[in-house]
């Protein structure tokens, strides 16, 4: 027999349940999360557990019937501590994933085999217990920013779960029985409340971060940002629409718009305003003196904003400051402007083609191509009537293709020399120096360059290079006549040698003529042949040494000669000093100290280059050299000719010997 409270107890209870399982209904239709769907569920199994004790009440507890109401609670305890682990964000453990099936399988058991037994609905009681002080301890540990509602609710849920734990021991004792009922009622009801209280400062707290997000998003923007009401009054305007027109934004709430922006835009900014209120959208760009004086650039963004009746409530401008963009372009617009005056004053072309031979199909070309070719832009480019490799000789185009993929490779500028075809059909000499354009990743994208007319240089070349060979013939004219001359007056010398008896006479004439015969060499080959003077030095040198051999009387199995001369560029200015004086040197050795050497004579020639460009002229033999401690002649024309010809050279004169050399050394700048 039941107690006479248990029905209306169930009743008021039943009641009760049906409401929470509507609230939270409404709450997941409302927020769509998925712990408000297991917690619905919870409550919506305690109803079943509820009816299931109705029923059970009605009908007394010997019978088994169809609504299961240990299998409810199971199941009710079940969601709830999975909607607790959803909502702290806590992954199930894999234990519950067995103990509840087992609490499942026992409850079904114990309704149809045990029912009313104490003992078998202890596992049940033990299982629903447990997992009401598991989720007080889940809802325990939840952040401090829950701190009224997770400690009323936790606290509430182990509570539930201790006397859930006892119930099955004090529900025999009548005393109990009622009160242990109405604690299960009270546990139940004030922890679906308590839950709500959680989420319900669940969605505030989310709320405020949300909104705190919105504001630093709003604060940090890099977007102007201005909302008017209907009357064109400021209700909000963030820090970067202050910046923008140098006033503090909390300074513009309350302002109308007409009282902030300059006199003479206020009619267009009415007009646009009662466009908003026609429903148009615009994007607009726009400048302005701002209130510190400052002119910007802006480009403004408005749309209407409406009240929840559909009904006109004022506007939103999201406005982006492009003062620097505005300053950029302006910046750019010069540098084109002068780039533009550049190219169009150069009297010639400047080209960005394509690295495509022999097309060099042009992507860009100055309109001077239309002087220097005959051909207009538009013949190059959009038309492309003509490619610039077209215009090239077919006998240049070799020449140009060459030079250009040497220098790219290289990654060096080229430079070239070649001839086009006019449109009207004449040669036009051409001079292109350009480079490749490559990327970040050495790819070469295009060849860049200039083109300019070459005709008048040419000419120049041409001009000077004739002009030269003009000069040329008659140097070698000049000094054809003077070797003539000095062969001539070299003769006379000798035929008067050859009549003279006085020894001393004879010995001079002989020395005058070997002195013209040195000078009348130099010219002799100056006029025979076109060599640079480093070449011509060393023959000039050989050929002396074998005259003088011949004169003196010398064959080469008796006198060894040596002659080294560094690669020097002379002029034709000290050639004929260093003959002079070469000629004096290498007499002095073969008349007066080879006929001292017994033996092997040597004679060895130098002409090298030191520090500062100073060269030295070195000629050396094995003669024993002069005495040191004899006086120097005074009559010596041969050593005062060498003294004379170096002081004319800018130069000094160094002489070492020794019994078995003599050094004679001549120090003079090259200029």
């Amino acid at each position: 027999m039941q107690p006479s409270w248990i029905i209306p107890s169930i009743f008021f209870a039943l009641t009760a349940v049906i409401i929470l399982n509507l609230v939270y209904l409404f709450l997941f239709l409302t927020e769509k999360h998925k712990f408000l769907l297991f917690w619905l569920l919870s409550w919506f199994f305690q109803l079943i557990f509820l009816l299931g004790n109705l029923y059970r009440a009605a009908l007394g507890q010997t019978e088994w019937i169809l609504i299961a109401t240990h299998f409810a609670d199971v199941t009710r305890a079940f969601f709830l501590l999975a909607g607790c682990f959803l909502f702290s964000k806590k992954e199930i453990p894999k234990t519950i994933y067995w103990v509840f099936p087992f609490g499942f399988a026992w409850a079904i058991l114990e309704e149809i085999y045990f029912p009313g037994s104490d003992l078998a609905s202890a596992p049940i009681y033990m299982i629903v217990g447990g997992a009401h002080i598991y989720s007080g301890i889940l809802l325990l540990r939840l952040p401090s920013t829950y701190y009224r509602g997770n400690h009323i609710a936790g606290w509430n849920f182990i509570l539930w779960g201790i006397h859930t734990l006892d119930y099955p021991i004090l529900r025999p004792i009548p005393e109990f029985a009622v009160v242990g009922f109405m604690l299960g009622g009270f546990f139940r009801m004030s922890a679906a409340i308590s839950i709500i209280l959680i989420y319900f400062e669940w969605s505030r707290e989310s709320e405020i971060r949300l909104d705190s997000l919105y504001k630093k998003i709003i604060d940090t923007s890099q977007e102007g940002i201005w909302i008017l009401d209907k009357t064109g009054k400021t209700t909000f305007a963030n820090p970067k629409i202050g910046e923008l027109y140098g006033i503090k934004p909390e300074d513009m709430i309350g302002l109308n718009i007409l009282e902030i922006v300059e006199p003479d835009r206020r009619s267009s900014v009415a007009y646009r305003l009662e466009e908003r209120k026609k429903g148009k959208t615009e994007i607009s760009e726009y400048n302005f003196v701002n209130q510190k004086g400052e002119k910007k650039f802006a480009i403004a963004s408005a749309n209407p904003l409406y009240d929840d009746s559909g009904n006109y409530d004022g506007a939103l401008a999201m406005i982006v400051d492009i003062t620097s963009l505005k300053m950029v372009e302006e910046r750019l617009r010069e540098s084109e402007r002068q780039i533009s005056t550049i190219i169009s004053n150069i009297s010639g072309i400047v080209y960005r083609c394509k690295n495509d031979p022999p097309h060099w199909t042009m992507e860009y070309i100055s309109e001077g191509c239309q002087q220097l070719t005959g051909f207009a832009t538009s013949d190059f480019l959009e038309d492309n009537v003509v490619n610039f490799g077209d215009l090239i000789l077919e006998e240049d185009r070799s020449i140009v293709e060459s030079g250009v993929l040497e220098s790219v490779d290289a990654g060096v500028p080229y430079q070239l020399t070649y001839r086009i075809r006019k449109k009207d059909g004449k040669i036009q000499w051409c001079f292109e120096q350009g480079m490749g354009v490559f990327d970040s990743k050495g790819v070469l994208q295009a060849l860049e360059g200039v083109i300019i007319d070459y005709a008048l240089p040419k000419q120049a070349e041409e001009m000077i290079s004739n002009s030269l060979k003009e000069k040329e013939l008659l140097l070698r004219e000049i000094h054809h006549r003077v070797k003539n001359y000095m062969q001539v007056l070299s003769s006379l010398i000798g035929l008067q040698s050859e009549y003279s008896t006085e020894p001393g006479a004879k010995k001079v004439l002989e020395d005058s003529q070997n002195r013209i015969a040195s000078m009348a060499m130099i010219h002799e080959t100056l006029y025979s042949k076109s060599v640079e003077s480093q070449i011509f030095l060393p023959d000039y040198i050989r050929k002396l040494i074998s005259n003088l051999m011949h004169f003196f009387g010398y064959d080469e199995k008796e006198l060894q000669t040596t002659v080294h001369c560094d690669s020097l560029v002379l002029n034709q200015g000290i050639l004929i000093p260093i003959g002079l004086i070469l000629n004096e040197l290498i007499t002095n050795s073969m008349k007066h100290a080879f006929p001292k050497v017994k033996g092997i004579k040597k004679l060895s020639v130098s002409f090298t280059m030191g520090e500062q460009n100073i060269s030295c002229l070195e000629v050396i033999d094995n003669g024993p050299g002069k005495d040191p401690n004899s006086p120097p002649k005074k009559d010596s024309l041969g050593m005062e000719l060498i003294s004379l010809l170096t002081h004319q050279l800018k130069g000094r004169l160094e002489e070492l010997t020794s019994n078995e050399q003599h050094t004679t050394r001549i120090f003079f700048p090259l200029k």
